[in-house]
């Protein structure tokens, strides 16, 4: 249990102060109003969530969920260079909330020098996005300009992120 609240712990962080901090360097956002970091992300998260294919208009009424007021047309002009280098930058944080906590090992894997889960997600974005993530190919039926592959490998014993090319 120790580890479920130390991840929930992070992801209230992540959530709430990263999110603040991040789309202020980011210039996503300039001066103080009723949108913060914090609310934009978890306005998205929420709504994403609820729904992965979320229409502006659903993200508006998960917005209210935490206080935010946007139309559908103020949500979408948000969704800029720096709207997504600050949610890049979340993410990042998020992932190493995740993966930092306090691994517990099965005590059949101590046994083991390493135990690897290998994943490798192909995701793709909206054309918006495309001169964020220009993307890596396409899948037949996608029309997008825009993606994102994803690999992770990760070493269940310690925690960490291990490099593709690590062969223990």
């Amino acid at each position: 249990m120790a580890i479920v609240s130390q991840v929930v712990s992070g992801m209230q962080t992540v959530l709430t102060t990263v999110s603040d901090r991040v789309a202020k360097t980011t210039g996503f956002i300039k001066r103080q109003r009723k949108l913060t970091g914090s609310s934009f992300v978890q306005m998205l998260v929420f709504g994403w969530l609820a729904n992965p294919n979320s229409t502006y208009e659903e993200l508006a009424q998960a917005g209210t969920t935490v206080d935010v007021t946007l139309t559908p047309q103020a949500i979408e002009q948000r969704f800029t260079p720096e709207a997504a280098d600050s949610l890049k930058q979340v993410l990042d944080a998020t992932v190493e909330q995740v993966i930092a906590a306090d691994q517990q090992a099965i005590p059949l894997l101590k046994q083991f020098n390493g135990v690897f889960i290998q994943d490798s997600s192909w995701i793709s974005l909206p054309d918006e996005l495309a001169e964020v993530w220009k993307g890596c190919g396409s899948r037949p039926g996608d029309k997008t300009s825009s993606s994102v592959k994803i690999q992770l490998r990760w070493e269940l014993l310690s925690g960490g992120i291990n490099p593709w090319n690590d062969q223990r």
